[in-house]
This record gives structure tokens, C-alpha cells and sequence, in this order.
């Protein structure tokens, strides 16, 4: 019932993944067209000279030029009817701008910069509602850019229904934000598996490096596709979280190499945490303090991302020439390490050139290679790990198992001795118990019946006395059953109704299976309080109590 169970859920949950994905990925067909026709909004824009006359000079949209004072206004002039859904539907980067149409302001977008936003606020999608209109139409923009040497202007501008815009803006970056949104859940789940499964040292800070590189490189291909930046409630915050994360990276980055390679007591490692807090602590003053843009001062975390790919690249070969590579393990991780560590560099040189604003485009495909290989890794060896922890707490419970009837030995039994003499609280009930006639079941009937004897005794000790007591061979035909508790008179109370619950068990054995000497069981038992008895003292007592049983058992037999 229960495996059918389980089945049924299984089946339930992967339905669901299976229509999700569908979901997302199935087109719909239908009979006609619901598409908005899209018109080009990049071109037929005129530059606005300072007294505000439209000049005769054209403008692309995409590539404003701006005033010496770092403003620009340009012109168009638009058709009633000619626009495709009334939308002027664009992509902004690190200016303010306000819309206007014949002269009335229709959208102003003058962003609040708090402090951790540095002097700009990165991009954001925007939606301009074109107000019904007959005959012709002018439209202005004004823009000012924001901080230096940045990255600015309008990009994907087009007159179009802002449903339909927003619907394939999506469309088209919806992958690479699965893609981020999965590959952060992976290293947040190699990091969980890390700390709370029983690795080695070495193996734990390998699989936390992994999973933070992960995270942190999940985060930062994020960037560029403008989606957390559309739906987000703080641009500040997102800008903030996507820079600190390029601060942070060298570090996970060198603790891998290091730890690969043998060497995580390396200076290597020290100095890139000095250099890491030094830039960190330089972005906290820098941006707090309004002295700078996050862009001013990126070359700080280039330096030191350049710097730890150098310095790993060092650790590697010396590794290689002193023979400290061998292992598959260790070839596998520094091989796509290297990968997405060379296309991270591929996209850096990029931003140097000028190579287009998604910084992340070549640094997705090799933490793709690098997230898929690394996490089959470790789960492999997650997979190993837990077969030899099995395998050792195999060899441990049949270590301290009886062979013959499943119950904990006299070697458990002696661990378990040496907790009650440490423990300083509670009481327990220890009950001495020993099989009678066993000699005779051996002599008369040989060893299989007295073992069958002894199974049978085993089964009815440990039915009587169910968890949370525990029960233990302790020898041939001996056994201690021990019940734990907090108050002494309960604990009586159980005793009583274990003894009968032992005393009706063994009378069913002996009606039903008819064994050729029925199954006697002596016992005696002997209360001892944790704080102040002797567990030792207490057994001697529950020994003598025991054999005082047998004496009776046997003195009955005799006159039956």
C-alpha cells in the first residue's frame, strides 16, 4: 500500500513537470493573426538644437549623440492611424528622459537614486501610452545621460502594443532567466548538500566552492536580459547584487583551485581575501559616499578577477610538474573550471571593446558545461559517499548484532553500560532474563532446536519489551531488556504490563509451535535511578532476583 502509495505521488508530481514545461514551450494555433504590426521607432528622429527648433539632421535612437553637458533632445513627427497599437515601447540604460507630445509631457522618467545605487540605475523597459490624436502629431524626447564612461541611451525601440512587446520581450530573454533561476537552485542545493552530509573537509569546501561559483555566476549571467531589472521593485538592489557578485567571485574561484590542487594553506589564498575585502571595502566608501559609479570603479574587480584566474593558472601547473594531479576527480573539476573561466574572460575583453551590452553572453555557455558536468560529479559523489557510510554503518551494526537473533550483543550492551553510568538524569528498569532447559533442548534435541530455542525467546523478549526499550543478548542463553524513562512509578506501571505481555507470549509459543521442550524464561528485575545508583550494582541485583525465579520455575516443574 505504501509503495503504491509513493507510485501514485511520483506520477501525480511528474504529470504536473511534464505540463509545465509543455505549458511554457507549446505553441498555440489558431485560425488568423492576433500579432501587432511592429514599426521601427530607431530612425525618423531629428536633433533639437538649444533654442528648441527641429534641425535637419538625423538621429538614431540607438546612438544619440549628446550636448558637451550630457543632453540630447530629438523629434518626430507621427500619423494618426499609422501607429502599430499607439505604443512607443523601448529599452533605457543609465539616462533620464521625459516624452513629450505637441508639447504636452506624457512620460517622465527621473529615477530616485538612493545611496547604494551608485550615480545610474543600469536598465529598464519602458511603455510610452501615445494619447488619441487626430492628423499629425510631434513627439519629443529630452534625455540626459547619467554618470562617465558608461554604457547609455535607447535600445529596441518600436511602436507597438506594450502587451505584444512585453509578451515577446519575455519570449525572447525567458530561457536565459530559467536558465540563471535553475542554475542558482543547483548551487544553493550543492551547497546545502555540503554542509549537512558527511563529507571529508577538503570534499566540503570543494562542493561549497562549486555551489557559490554557481550561485554567484547565476547571478551574473542574469544580467543583460533585462528581466529582474522589468519586474523588479528596487533597480538599485538589483545593480548592487549584480556587481557585488563579480566582488565576491575570486574568492570561491582560488578556494577550488586550491583545494583541487592540495594547497588551501597557499598565501595565494590570504592575499586574494585582503584583496577581495580591500575592494569590497573600497565599493562600500566609494558608492556610500556618492564619490563614484559602480562602472568607475569595475576595474578593481577585473584586477582581481584577472589576477586569481593568473595566480590559479600558477597552482595548476606547479600541481601538474610536482605530480599532485592524478585523480579523474581532479582533471574533471579543473576542467570546466578553466571553461567558464575562460569564456568569463572571452566576455570581459568584450566589454572593453565595446562588444554590446550582454556582459554574460559567452560566460552562460560555460557555466552551462560547467553546472552540468560539476553537478553530476558531486552528486556521484554524493552517491559514493553515502554507499561507504553505509557500507561502514553496515560493518558497525553487525559488530554490535547478535547473528543468530538480530538483537544488540554484549559489546552493545557494554557501550550502553558506560552511557547510563554517565548519564545524571532519569531512571531505567533493568531486567535479567534467561532461557531455562536450554542444556536440554541441545543434549536431547541437538543444537538446531536449542537455536530455534533461542530465536524463540529472542522473540518474545523483544515483543514484550518494544522500543523505546532495548533488549540485548548478552550471552548464550542470557539476555538484559532495559526500559528508560522520567518517572519512576509509570516505569513500574510499564514493567508490570511488559512482564504479563512476556508471560503470555511465551505461553502462545508453547501452544502454537508445541516445541519438544517448552519454551522458560527466568527473569528478575531491579529499578535504578541515574542520578545516584551503580547501572553494575543494580544488574548484580537483577541477576540474583533472576535466579530466584529459576529456583521457582525449576521447584514448580519438580512437583508438577
Amino acid at each position: 500500500m505504501k509503495k503504491s502509495l509513493l507510485i501514485m505521488n511520483l506520477i501525480a508530481g511528474g504529470m504536473v513537470l511534464v505540463f509545465s514545461v509543455l505549458a511554457l514551450f507549446t505553441p498555440f494555433n489558431f485560425v488568423g493573426s492576433t500579432e501587432q504590426d511592429v514599426t521601427d521607432a530607431r530612425f525618423g528622429w531629428y536633433y533639437v538644437d538649444a533654442s528648441g527648433d527641429i534641425t535637419k539632421k538625423e538621429a538614431d535612437l540607438h546612438e544619440l549623440e549628446f550636448n558637451d553637458d550630457g543632453t540630447v533632445t530629438v523629434s518626430r513627427t507621427i500619423v494618426a492611424g499609422g501607429l502599430a497599437g499607439g505604443d512607443l515601447c523601448f529599452i533605457s540604460t543609465n539616462i533620464t528622459f521625459k516624452v513629450y507630445m505637441n508639447g504636452k509631457l506624457i512620460y517622465d522618467f527621473t529615477p530616485d537614486l538612493r545611496r547604494y545605487m551608485g550615480a545610474s540605475y543600469g536598465n529598464l523597459a519602458h511603455e510610452v501610452n501615445m494619447p488619441y490624436f487626430d492628423g499629425d502629431a510631434e513627439i519629443r524626447i529630452t534625455a540626459e545621460k547619467m554618470g562617465k564612461d558608461m554604457w547609455f541611451g535607447f535600445e529596441n525601440a518600436v511602436f507597438q502594443n506594450s502587451a505584444a512587446y512585453f509578451k515577446a520581450f519575455i519570449k525572447e530573454n525567458l530561457w536565459k532567466l530559467v536558465f540563471s533561476f535553475v542554475t542558482f537552485l543547483i548551487g544553493l542545493f550543492l551547497v546545502v548538500l555540503a554542509l549537512f552530509f558527511e563529507f571529508r573537509t577538503r570534499n566540503k569546501i570543494e562542493a561549497v566552492s562549486i555551489g557559490v561559483i554557481a550561485i554567484i555566476l547565476a547571478v551574473w549571467s542574469n544580467s543583460g536580459t533585462y528581466m529582474l531589472e522589468t519586474f523588479s521593485s528596487d533597480l538599485g538592489m538589483v545593480r548592487m547584487v549584480n556587481y557585488g557578485s563579480l566582488i565576491l567571485l575570486p574568492l570561491p574561484g582560488i578556494s577550488l583551485i586550491l583545494c583541487v590542487t592540495r594547497e588551501l594553506e597557499s598565501i595565494t589564498l590570504k592575499l586574494m581575501e585582503i584583496l577581495v575585502g580591500l575592494n569590497l571595502l573600497t565599493h562600500i566608501i566609494v558608492i556610500g559616499f556618492g564619490l563614484a559609479d559602480y562602472h568607475d570603479i569595475l576595474l578593481f574587480t577585473h584586477f582581481n578577477f584577472i589576477l586569481a584566474a593568473v595566480l590559479g593558472t600558477f597552482h595548476v601547473i606547479r600541481a601538474f610538474k610536482r605530480k599532485r594531479i592524478s585523480e579523474s576527480n581532479q582533471i574533471v573539476v579543473l576542467g570546466t573550471f578553466g571553461v567558464v573561466m575562460s569564456t568569463g574572460i572571452v566576455d570581459l575583453i568584450f566589454y572593453y571593446i565595446g562588444g554590446g551590452s550582454d556582459m554574460a553572453r559567452f560566460t552562460r555557455v560555460g557555466l552551462f558545461i560547467f553546472i552540468s558536468v560539476l553537478t553530476i560529479y558531486e552528486v556521484g559523489q554524493l552517491i559514493e559517499i553515502r554507499r561507504k557510510s553505509y557500507e561502514a554503518d553496515m560493518m558497525k551494526r553487525l559488530a554490535h548484532q547478535d547473528g543468530l537473533t538480530g538483537l544488540e550483543n554484549r559489546l552493545s550492551f557494554n557501550e550502553f553500560e558506560e552511557e547510563l553510568k554517565r548519564k545524571k538524569e532519569g531512571c531505567c528498569i533493568i531486567v535479567q532474563l534467561d532461557i531455562n532447559d536450554l542444556k536440554k533442548m541441545n543434549d536431547n534435541y541437538g543444537h538446531v532446536e536449542g537455536d530455534r530455542g533461542i530465536r524463540a525467546a529472542a522473540a518474545v523478549i523483544s515483543e514484550s519489551f518494544e522500543e523505546p526499550s532495548r533488549v540485548f543478548r548478552t550471552g548464550g542463553d542470557e539476555f538484559i531488556a532495559v526500559m528508560k524513562g522520567t518517572d519512576k512509578k509509570r516505569l513500574l506501571k510499564d514493567y508490570e504490563r511488559n512482564e504479563k505481555k512476556l508471560q503470555q507470549a511465551i505461553e502462545a509459543y508453547n501452544k502454537n509451535e508445541q516445541p519438544p521442550v517448552p519454551l522458560s524464561i527466568a527473569y528478575g528485575m531491579a529499578e535504578c535511578d541515574c542520578t545516584s545508583d551503580d547501572p553494575e550494582e543494580k544488574e548484580k541485583l537483577a541477576d540474583e532476583r533472576m535466579y530466584e525465579h529459576k529456583k521457582m520455575l525449576k521447584k514448580g516443574r519438580a512437583q508438577a
